[in-house]
Parts: C-alpha cells; structure tokens; sequence
C-alpha cells in the first residue's frame, strides 16, 4: 500500500513512511510529525485527492522543501509493528532520516520542524538528536501541539492495548476524529475526503511509549516506570528545546489546545530563553542593571503573544484548502519572528 512518491525509510533500525517534496535549497528543509494514530499522509493527502487541501502543496508554494514522515504504527505500510518505540527512538529515527535527505538532495542544514499534536512530544528529542548529526533546527511550529507531560487524565480513557502489544485510540478518539474532519470540510466547502479513506490511508495503532503516559513495552510487557518515562519526555530540559511557535484552532470540539498551549508552551519557551541567553550572559560578566531588567521584564512578558496565533478550525485545521494556506503563512512569519527573538534578547544583553 505505499503510493507513488512514497518510500519507507528506516532510521536508526525503525521505519518511517516518508514523502519529499523539493524545494529551493537555500531555503529551510520543512520536517512534518503526524500525531496519535496518524501517518505522515495527513499532511499531503492520498491518490485522488486534490492536493490543495493538504498543507504540502502550501509549504512547497513558498519555496521550501518539505519531507513528510512518519512513526511506526499498525498499518499495512508496515511489515511489522514496534511495540517498544519511545519518544527518544522517534526523535533519533526522524534526526537520521532528515540528515539523508539533507545530504541527498543539496540542501543546506536549516530545518523547520511541524509538530502536530502529540508530536509536541518529540520536539526536544528530535532536537537533541539533530544537534548531534549537525543539523540545525532553527524552530518548531507545534499546531494544537502537546508538550512531553503526563495527559490529562481524560485523554487516557478509553486507551486499549491490543493482541499486537500497541495501543488502540479507536474507541475513545475516531468518531471525534472523523467529527472534526467533518467540520474542516464544512469550513472549506469541499469534500475533502470519504469516511472510508481516512480509515483506510491514515489510522493504526500506536506504540505505548508515544501516548504521554508513563507506560513502556519492555522485555515482552507492559510496565509502569516513571523515571524512564522522565527521561524520555525531557520536559524541563528548557536548553535542548529549539524555539517552538505555536498555532491553535477555534472549535468547541477541541477546546484543549486553544485554552492551554499558549502559556504552556509559552513557559517552556521563556525558561529556555533565560537559559540559553541570560543566564550564560551573566556567566561571561554582562551586569543586569534595572535599565536591563525593566527591558528583560518587557521582553519575556511578550514571548507566548510573539510565538502563538490562531487559525479558524479545529484539531485539523491544517487539513483543508484555507487551514493549510494560513499555516504556510504563520510558517513563513514566525521563521522571521524567532530570528527577530533571538536579534531583539542580543541587543538587550549587550
């Protein structure tokens, strides 16, 4: 079942369903995550489809290359499953792949990175990981994106670990999945895909170790181990994140990421900034005077407004003609306000 254009490509001895569009090489290499239960397909479509509904046809419109990729799942893409999969294997996986491509096709090392749900998870692994290849990620736009903490205790219910050791989201998520495609296609006055498509070109079961709780594969069985699962996630490494941007929809059906992640993400992003910058400012001797302060006080109060927008639709607003067009935009806006960031703190700490 791999379409035209599509190949699997392991990384770091795990599989990855992959598609790459070509772009100009002076330009950053766009990397996309799927979330819970999705293949990478999410992001440019399937065979009959029209591809303008789908946010690689955007992404590539604006000149970047774009590489769609994907973790393993139970899908007839994959000869087998991988009950054992984390989120530092995904990151690893992803780095690798990425470093091929890169190397393959003439690109230069920049990469923007798209995190869609709970592929906020793997923002901070895929960075570690890219550091080390050197691969430079200069930020990661997370659209309604989840941060490596423990999930809300409501996202758990309903979780069914399957006869193949992986996890089934069928019963508690699906209908509210194919709810909000519904909606996207109402919001553009297209048909953007059957019921039965979706089903068939996107869904499977995931591994245990990708769903945010503290649950493992090991050793033929599932265990409970909180300190792995701390050491996966990372989430208070707040240097080995890059900057994230965030977009978040508008829909009563999804009402989480629009009321949490812009502060969430918003306090991961100003503690790595003090991290990164002012704490290593006053290691090399630069004084905070209250001129400084008062500036430095100003700055960070702004960073979740700076990083952060919203865009009309739900937990899919990216799927559709309008969704897709208006996050290739924020794509291309927010790389030159993380560079703006970085340029604005330098001045500062002068």
């Amino acid at each position: 079942m791999i379409n035209e254009h599509e190949e699997i490509r392991f990384g770091k001895g795990y599989p990855s369903l992959i598609r790459f569009f070509k772009g100009d090489p002076a330009k950053p290499l766009v990397v996309f995550f799927p979330g819970w239960s999705y293949l990478g397909r999410i992001s440019y479509g399937f065979p009959g489809c029209d591809e303008k509904q789908f946010l690689a046809y955007w992404i590539t419109r604006k000149g970047y290359s774009f590489l769609a990729t994907s973790y393993p799942i139970d899908h007839p893409v994959y000869q087998k499953v991988y009950p054992s999969f984390t989120l530092t294997n995904w990151g690893e996986m992803v780095a690798q792949i990425t470093d091929e491509i890169i190397s393959e096709h003439g690109l230069n090392n920049k990469v923007i990175n798209i995190h869609w749900s709970a592929a906020g998870q793997v923002i901070r692994p895929f960075n570690v990981a890219c550091k080390e290849r050197g691969v430079d990620i200069k930020y990661s736009l997370g659209i309604e994106t989840t941060p490596a903490l423990n999930i809300p205790s409501d996202r758990q219910k309903g979780l069914r670990k399957t006869r193949k050791k992986l996890v089934s989201i069928k019963y508690p998520l699906y209908d509210l999945f194919w709810q909000e495609i519904t909606e996207q296609c109402s919001i553009n006055d297209y048909d953007i895909m059957t019921k039965n498509q979706h089903n068939k070109y996107f869904l499977g079961d995931i591994p245990v170790g990708i769903t945010g709780t503290s649950q493992f594969y090991i050793n033929e069985k599932f265990v409970e181990d909180p300190v792995k699962a701390q050491q996966d996630k990372g989430f208070f490494s707040f240097a080995q994140y890059p900057l994230v941007a965030v977009i978040s929809g508008n829909s009563t059906l999804a009402p989480y990421h629009p009321i949490v992640d812009k502060y969430t993400w918003g306090f991961l992003m100003v503690r790595k900034i003090y991290h990164d910058t002012i704490v290593n400012a006053q290691r090399s001797g630069v004084a905070l005077g209250k001129s400084k302060l008062k500036c430095l006080l100003n700055f960070v109060d702004n960073i979740p407004n700076r990083l952060s927008t919203n865009i009309a639709g739900n937990h899919f607003l990216f799927v559709g003609k309008k969704g897709a067009k208006a996050v290739s935009n924020a794509l291309e806006k927010f790389e030159l306000e993380t560079d703006k960031i970085m340029s604005d703190i330098s001045g500062i700490l002068r």
